[in-house]
Order: C-alpha cells, then structure tokens, then sequence
C-alpha cells in the first residue's frame, strides 16, 4: 500500500507572503514551487476568502518596515519597499471582489447595459 504525503498546509504566515509575491509579478507555479501548495489555495486567499486579514497584515507589516521571509527580503532589495509596498496596496482583494460584484451585475441587468451603450 502507497502512503501519500499529506498536503502541505498553507498558514496566515504564508498568506501575507502570497499577497506580496503575487503582487509584484509572481506567477502561480512559482507560488507552487515556494510553497508546496495547490494554486487553488492561492486565488482563495487573493480574493480575501482564506485567511482574511492577511492583505491588510501584508500591508500593515511592509509600512512598518518588516521583512518577514527571505523571499519577501530579496524583493525589497530588487525594488525598493515603497515600490513593493505600492504594488500590494494596489492588489486589494476588497478592490478585486468589488470589481467581479460589479462586472456580475452589469451582465445581468440588461437596463444598466443599455445606459452604458448611451452614455
């Protein structure tokens, strides 16, 4: 009988890295290789579903000036903390849930389509 290694499990910890990383440019088999993860863990946690509060810890941690991993450590040293600090301001899962919300409902209604195609 075949013994299957368990799933690595990803923590709050690795949460707020996976923002930072995501962030600024990394690719999700990259984030696979870093972590050991299924990419499916990583878009729950970029929409804010798992582990909620890990972007607003991310950003917290940055603007205080910490440097949490290496991996974090080596992206600051390539761009700068205000660059870094920048991009994962701008990846706010809060942001991107209001975009997918808003996207829906603008399918869905077909008099907010025809006040679009006017105005």
């Amino acid at each position: 009988m075949l013994h299957t290694p368990a799933s690595p499990r990803l923590t709050f910890e690795d949460a707020v890295s996976v923002h930072v990383l995501r962030a600024h440019g990394t690719i999700f088999s990259e984030l696979t290789r870093i972590f050991g993860a299924n990419p499916a863990r990583f878009h729950e946690i970029l929409c804010g579903d798992l582990f909620p509060g890990s972007w607003e810890e991310a950003v917290q941690r940055l603007a205080a000036g910490e440097c949490w991993s290496p991996d974090i450590s080596n992206l600051i040293d390539a761009h700068g903390r205000e660059r870094v600090l920048a991009s994962v301001m701008a990846a706010s899962p809060a942001k991107k849930k209001f975009e997918r919300q808003r996207k829906r409902f603008l399918k869905s209604s077909p008099i907010s389509i025809r006040l679009l195609r006017i105005g």
